[in-house]
């Protein structure tokens, strides 16, 4: 019985991640150069039936206005997904004063 709830337990993993990799795959048709990472509940494994799939996005073709590139992402998004971008410099930037340490969990896809 553990054993076939830990199955179904993967498996729901893999399906949400599947949706993630499904994103990725659309936003990197549309914006060409991307880099996207999984974080959060579903990256770590803890999810629950409320958890979004939590995705960031980098890539220097996005809008470099914060508010379009977020109405970009939001209206490539469905169902459970919540989308956040950046702009490469502005990765880099974050990622030096330590401030996008939810990554180390991430996964990047």
């Amino acid at each position: 019985m553990l054993e076939t709830a830990l199955a179904r337990r993967e498996a729901e993993r893999k399906a949400l991640l599947e949706q993630a990799h499904r994103f990725a795959r659309q936003v990197r048709g549309r914006l060409g150069e991307a880099r996207v990472w999984v974080y959060g509940s579903v990256a770590r494994g803890d999810f629950n039936l409320g958890s979004d799939i939590d995705l960031l996005v980098v890539s220097p073709h996005l809008p470099p206005d914060p508010l379009e590139r977020q109405r970009l992402l939001t209206g490539m998004a469905w169902g459970r997904l919540e989308v956040r971008g950046l702009l490469p410099a502005e990765f880099a930037r974050l990622w030096a004063k330590g401030a996008l340490g939810f990554l180390e969990e991430g996964l990047e896809i």
